[in-house]
């Protein structure tokens, strides 16, 4: 018996055979990033991944992420729709 990473193990090692956390997406990418901020922002970023109903910690940090750097795919036609013409507004003043 063989675990995710090809590791041999026997009937009575049952740790390291179940992964902690889902499999990513085919197109999702992890990388641990080291951040500094202030204490304020950190709070706010805590209060964003609270809200997020993401599976895991990590995924609610991706999401929030996202959603500041304006990559995030939309929930829905109708919140992509007020973005754009958010931003063609903006743009036109």
């Amino acid at each position: 018996m063989r675990d995710s990473l090809g590791r041999r193990r026997t009937r009575a090692q049952n740790r390291g055979l179940r992964p902690l956390f889902p499999r990513l997406e085919a197109d999702e990418q992890s990388h641990s990033i080291r951040v500094a901020m202030s204490g304020r922002a950190w709070r706010a970023l805590d209060r964003a991944i609270a809200a997020s109903k993401a599976v895991t910690r990590p995924r609610a940090i991706g999401e929030v992420l996202e959603r500041a750097l304006g990559t995030a795919p939309p929930a829905d036609w109708q919140e992509w729709q007020i973005r754009k013409e958010k931003q063609l507004l903006e743009k036109a003043s």
